[in-house]
């Protein structure tokens, strides 16, 4: 093996060893937040922000409805992490161990695993741009139904009440499309209080949003342009922030795209290598 491939074969384990590590710890985070959730309450005790608390707290002890499961939030969390994880540490595994030992099965798959993720990421990004206003309409009717059916008042907050409580106080922000969202939010008619239209997290907050305390306290009574943001809906905010911020996208997608080619090119190469020595 020659100078040059050397170089390429210590990059590409090098390369690869730091996303074993990355993968390792993504795999042992999860693992933790499906297994041990009450040392995050213990870690909680030391956040200077009690609302903070209150809503991460409630976020662990909420158990989700039978339709989705009797697991809680952060032990669904735990096990997506556990899914990155895994996935991310047994390819840069493959990568490690197929350079290290100049394996051309593992260098091979590993070459095979690379190519697969870099076309499916150009056909999500295709169906993305082709598929964007549909993507859009079924994104506003899944999230509507959902306030529909869950989105309480704060005093009965379930995990989805908080979830968007917060989006809303800290976007500023009110509902999917906007206040007439909560028109037809069955738990929040029946458990909000007399004369109420909006909730807290729609008007304008003060200093700590997370507070949820409102500067024009007749604000979910009567709620006007000047005192709330019931017009602006958050779904919209949010694709607004996601297209204005489309072209850093584009880069860190491109320079990932250029990470995934550089590595499977050098893996030919060290597969390559391989090949001539063993003949």
């Amino acid at each position: 093996m020659d100078l040059g491939t050397c170089v390429v074969k210590y990059c590409l384990c090098l390369f690869n060893f730091i996303f074993v590590v990355v993968g390792g710890a993504i795999l042992g985070l999860g693992v933790w937040l499906a297994a041990d959730q009450s040392s995050i309450l213990t870690l909680l005790k030391l956040a200077d922000q009690e609302t903070l608390k209150y809503y991460c707290s409630s976020l662990l002890t909420w158990k989700i409805s039978e339709e989705y499961g009797s697991a809680t939030v952060i032990e669904q969390l735990g096990y997506f992490f556990i899914a990155l994880g895994a996935f991310i540490f047994i390819i840069s595994f493959l990568g490690y161990c197929g350079t290290m030992k100049e394996s051309r099965v593992l260098l091979g798959m590993y070459s095979f695993f690379l190519v697969l993720i870099f076309v499916l990421e150009i056909v999500v990004v295709v169906l993305f741009f082709v598929y964007k206003p549909d993507m859009e309409r079924e994104t506003r009717g899944v999230l509507t139904t959902s306030v529909h059916k869950y989105y309480s008042t704060r005093e009965r907050a379930n995990a989805f009440t908080l979830t968007l409580d917060f989006t809303m106080a800290q976007s500023r922000c009110c509902g999917i499309s906007n206040s007439t969202d909560f028109v037809k939010a069955e738990m929040f008619q029946r458990n909000k209080t007399a004369g109420q239209m909006i909730p807290v997290a729609c008007c304008k907050l003060g200093d700590h949003p997370l507070e949820l305390k409102p500067e024009d306290p007749t604000c979910t009574i009567n709620p006007t342009i000047k005192n709330s943001y019931f017009k602006r809906g958050c779904l919209d905010s949010f694709f607004d922030t996601l297209y204005s911020s489309m072209n850093y996208a584009i880069i860190v997608g491109l320079v990932v795209a250029l990470l995934q080619v550089v590595g499977i090119v050098f893996a030919i190469c060290v597969y390559k290598a391989a090949y001539y020595d063993y003949k």
